[in-house]
Formats: structure tokens, C-alpha cells, sequence
């Protein structure tokens, strides 16, 4: 084995993941500091309505509620899951679509999340001052990214220790695309159970389809609906199907696979990774 300085420095770097984990740290580790100087045990705090997003608190003009909500935790498993999803969802997200995009996801699961959370407060399907505290929203938009960029890719194979790449390729880890179904079931039955709805699930979903959403956008997985039908008889696909195999693969494929072997995965546009889509379907037959 190497020494341990050269597998550190050999491993790719995720600095936007990790400075959202330590943004996640420091607000556990404040509250926690908060539960200690209260004499309230070893709980974390269900956090300060201050900071927490609600209804009533938007209508009062506090908007900066919109974004904080994310430092205030409803107790220790709720900080805990935030985490450990953050770490294994951000950093295999970040190694391709890159740092200022996972940041973009983060936030638009946030906003995104908060605003159907006073939405559903408003329309009664919550009380007016329910709180909406946590990561959860955000990590469901990373979950929505990761299934669609990553749809074969085992949950943890990307992970830095060696128990999690261990149990994703030997205990046959759920896969990517498995994760975001049962993700969004698990969010619609949260939110029909009426449990702890502070953590928030009536914001999962919503936040789940806007990552979903956010990774088609830049290329990854097929297209949306009404772009197949706009782009019914498209000139790309009908060159494709006049081609054979061979003639597909000098033309086209591999002047894509030479550049991802040059500058990476994240230099590929939009139309780059649709040939890539393309050439499974030309390899299966058309």
C-alpha cells in the first residue's frame, strides 16, 4: 500500500461538500452546546422559532428564513441523516457535474422546499405556524441529481471509507436510481402519516423533482416529454439509424470518449452526452 499522505493526495477533492459538512457540524455542534448549557440532556434543542422557517414568520417579512432553516436541526437522528446523506449524495455529485452546480442544487432544493412548505401552510394543509427545520430538503434535491446522473451507480461507491465502498459493492447496495423511487414514496407516506412534520416532508418531494429536473437540464439522462415531441424527427437520430456501428463509433462516439479521456466527464455539453445516451441504444440494437 502507498503511504497514507499519497492515498490522500490521489483522491479527488469535493471543497463544496465539505463545506457544507461543516456547515452541518457547526450547527450540530451549536445546538448541542446550547442543550448542555439549558441542563435539557443530551438531546439536541428542536432549534429557536427565530430561525426556523414558517408561514407566519415569512408573512412578518423575515424572507432570510427562506435559507437559515437549514442550520436548525429537530434532534440529533435528524442532524445525523443530513450528514451522512450530504457526504455520500455530495461528494459522488460533485465529482461530475462540479462544485458551483452542486451549490446550485443545494440552494434550489432549499428554496424550492421552503416555498411549497408555505404554500401548503397556506392552503391549510399545515398550521399556519408549523416550523420547517433541517438539511432534509437539500438532500433530497442532491437525491434527485444523483438518480438521474448516476442511475446504475451503487449508493456509497464513491465514499472515501472503505466499510461504505465494502457494503456498496459486496452487500449489493441499492442502486442510484432505486434510491430516488424509494425516496419519493417514502417522502408521499411521510407527509400522509402526519409525523414529524418539522423535518419536512411536505417539502421532500418537491425538492426531489426540482434536483430531478436541474440534472436534465444540463444534459443528464433522456429528454423531457414535450422536447421528444418537439424534436420528433430530429437529424441527429435519423443519421444515427443510416449508420452502422462502425461508421457510429469513428464519427461520432469517439471524438466524445477522446475528450472525457482528456479533460473529464464535467467538458461534455449537452449535445456530447446525448450521443453518449444514443450509442447505448445503437449498441442494443436501435
Amino acid at each position: 500500500w502507498p503511504p497514507l499522505q499519497e492515498r490522500k493526495a490521489s483522491l479527488p477533492r469535493t471543497p463544496a461538500t465539505h463545506l457544507l459538512a461543516l456547515l452541518c457540524l457547526f450547527s450540530g455542534a451549536l445546538q448541542t452546546a446550547a442543550a448542555w448549557s439549558t441542563r435539557e440532556g443530551h438531546a439536541m434543542l428542536s432549534g429557536s422559532d427565530d430561525w426556523a422557517l414558517s408561514w407566519l414568520g415569512l408573512c412578518e417579512g423575515r424572507w432570510w428564513l427562506l435559507i437559515t432553516f437549514n442550520i436548525v436541526n429537530a434532534g440529533f437522528w435528524h442532524w445525523a441523516l443530513g450528514a451522512l446523506g450530504l457526504l455520500v449524495m455530495g461528494r459522488s455529485v460533485e465529482l461530475i457535474v462540479g462544485r458551483a452546480h452542486l451549490l446550485c442544487v443545494f440552494l434550489l432544493g432549499t428554496v424550492v422546499g421552503a416555498c411549497l412548505h408555505c404554500l401548503a401552510s397556506r392552503c391549510g394543509f399545515l398550521p399556519p405556524g408549523q416550523p420547517l427545520r433541517g438539511m432534509l430538503p437539500a438532500l433530497f434535491a442532491l437525491i434527485g441529481v444523483y438518480s438521474t446522473i448516476l442511475p446504475g451507480w451503487r449508493i456509497g461507491a464513491a465514499s472515501r471509507w472503505r466499510a461504505a465502498r465494502w457494503c456498496a459493492t459486496r452487500a449489493r447496495a441499492p442502486r442510484a436510481r432505486h434510491a430516488a423511487w424509494l425516496a419519493g414514496a417514502g417522502a408521499c407516506l411521510w407527509w400522509a402519516s402526519g409525523w414529524g412534520p418539522d423535518w419536512g416532508p411536505a417539502a421532500m418531494l418537491p425538492a426531489l423533482c426540482a434536483g430531478w429536473a436541474y440534472a436534465r437540464t444540463l444534459g443528464f439522462g433522456d429528454r423531457f416529454f414535450l422536447q421528444r415531441v418537439m424534436e420528433n424527427g430530429d437529424l441527429l437520430e435519423r443519421r444515427m439509424q443510416l449508420m452502422n456501428w462502425e461508421e457510429f463509433l469513428n464519427a461520432e462516439l469517439n471524438p466524445v470518449l477522446e475528450k472525457i479521456a482528456r479533460h473529464g466527464l464535467r467538458s461534455l455539453n449537452a449535445a456530447e452526452r446525448r450521443i453518449l445516451r444514443l450509442s447505448r441504444r445503437k449498441l442494443e440494437g436501435w
